[in-house]
């Protein structure tokens, strides 16, 4: 990393304090004028003092932001005002940070640094799918090395784990991008659809089949297709689906010869699948079938070490999608993030960092806990009806609650089921009334 500090005692201090981490080491600039040349071969981080003689911080943001627009620089500067903090955060600052300065604040910006630069690094990475399962915690490193190792054969996937960790991010790193890649939720099929649009159909198979339709199997040919939820498949679909495993070769509604289709198999269940067949809800010989090789992905709260990393990540990813200057997390924001329990998991956490960068004031840099759905501590979103006490009917409370659930579950509707104790049918009838 790069220091640009006139101060030559300033400048020691700050490159003991980062020396001292062991992660990373200290260039110390005192001359500003001579930054160009300092600036190559360019540094993973770069902390400026705001006014020096000749060339200020927001000189030297330009200047490294014209060679990397994503290289993040923190602005050091004993004017610690709120005007000059959010004039720097609106030119690129990635940080501010008052002096005189305690080494924990220090080190506290450097840890957000190695998870920015780590994203950074993972946004360029060869292997894009598997750089999308984001984690450094050890159940997601092995997730990775399990996928890394499987992608290359031909062999079908179950992929078992709680709604919002991810099982189609998974699907499609196991894809890794040989041929077609097909996917469909199980559970948003009408039953009385599901064969047509799977094994497709053949012109006047019923009412409304005006041309031949190949299905989604047919398509598959070559490549992956992505059954989310087999667990929510009948067990009449469940016999024909075996039979295409087995033989390769499937029917369309209303034809009367098989057709070739050769395809790797990936499905995901948000339940056990085994109990599912000591139940008799499932075939025991498809089981068997699909689960040739066997992931499960851990829940959120089984890797909270993770939390932070995916927080910047959605935090960047939202800011840039809705035109917020918002750059970092407040550790109060952080702490209750690291503490809830997330029962949506991945898809949760990122509802609620999108939630709260729409919501966070143009003025702010920060995103504060109070940005936060009620139930993690914040204000969040408040219903006018709820805040001023007013009665309401039975069936808006239920609504309500019924939405409260959706947003809790990232908008997953068989999670949201499940959590609810209604059946799937009986919560689409809910929503629709």
């Amino acid at each position: 990393m790069l220091v640009v500090e006139d101060e030559p005692d300033v400048a020691a201090i700050l490159k003991r304090i980062v020396d001292a981490t062991g992660t990373w080491c200290a260039r110390v600039l005192t001359d500003a004028a001579a930054l160009d040349t300092a600036l190559d071969p360019l540094p993973d981080l770069v902390f400026t003092d705001l006014a020096m003689p000749g060339l200020d911080g927001f000189e030297v943001i330009r200047r490294v932001g014209a060679l990397d627009a994503g290289l993040p620089v923190v602005v050091i500067s004993a004017h610690a005002s709120l005007q000059n903090a959010v004039r720097a955060v609106k030119a690129g600052a990635f940080d501010f940070l008052a002096k005189p300065f305690k080494p924990e604040s220090i080190e506290l910006i450097l840890a957000k640094a190695e998870r920015n630069i780590d994203l950074r690094r993972r946004a360029t990475c060869v292997d894009p799918e598997l750089a999308a399962l984001i984690g450094e915690s050890s159940a997601m490193r092995r997730v990775r090395e399990w996928i890394a190792t499987v992608r290359s054969t031909r062999a079908n996937v179950l992929i078992e784990g709680e709604s919002g960790t991810g099982k189609e991010l998974a699907a499609r790193a196991i894809h890794g991008g040989h041929g077609a890649y097909v996917a469909i939720n199980a559970a948003a099929i009408p039953e009385a659809l599901a064969e047509a649009e799977l094994f497709g159909y053949r012109r006047g198979a019923f009412t409304g089949a005006v041309r031949d339709h190949a299905g989604l199997l047919r398509e598959a040919d070559g490549g992956t297709f992505f059954l989310d939820e087999v667990n929510a498949t009948s067990v009449s679909l469940q016999a024909k689906l075996l039979r295409v495993l087995e033989d390769k070769r499937l029917r369309p509604v209303g034809g009367t010869q098989d057709l070739a289709s050769d395809f790797r198999l990936i499905c995901a269940a948000n339940v056990s699948l085994d109990t599912l067949v000591g139940q008799g809800a499932f075939r025991r010989d498809l089981y068997h079938r699909i689960n040739v090789l066997h992931l499960r992905l851990p829940s959120l709260r089984e890797r909270r070490e993770d939390i932070p990393l995916l927080a910047e990540h959605f935090l960047h990813r939202y800011a840039r999608a809705h035109g917020r200057n918002v750059l970092r997390l407040s550790s109060e924001f952080s702490a209750a993030l690291c503490s809830a329990n997330w029962p949506g998991n991945v898809r949760e956490l990122e509802n609620a960092i999108e939630q709260a960068v729409i919501l966070c004031p143009a003025a702010r840099s920060e995103l504060h806990v109070d940005l936060l759905p009620p139930a993690l501590g914040g204000r969040g979103w408040v219903d006018q009806a709820d805040a001023a006490g007013a009665a309401q009917t039975l069936a808006a409370v239920e609504r309500n609650h019924v939405r409260a659930i959706l947003r809790q579950t990232g908008g997953n509707k068989s999670e949201a089921a499940r959590l609810l104790a209604i059946d799937y049918k009986t919560l689409l009838r809910k929503l629709a009334n």
